[in-house]
């Protein structure tokens, strides 16, 4: 599933996935990095990913 998050005011396109029942994993691009990270849930995994952008942002 593909999503749109918003890391310091500006948006970025992530893709969602399911590899068992309880691991997600998110990959998307930040400013020209790929960022992969695996979450224990969807939205966990979403929220690792948001953070880890904003990490390699400052």
């Amino acid at each position: 599933m593909d999503y749109t998050v918003t890391v310091w005011d500006r948006p970025y396109e992530i893709s969602v996935y399911q590899k068992s029942k309880s691991v997600w994993i998110v990959v998307g691009d930040y400013e020209g990095q790929r960022i992969e990270v695996k979450g224990r849930s969807q939205s966990q995994a979403i929220a690792s990913w948001r953070e880890a952008a904003r990490y390699r942002g400052n």
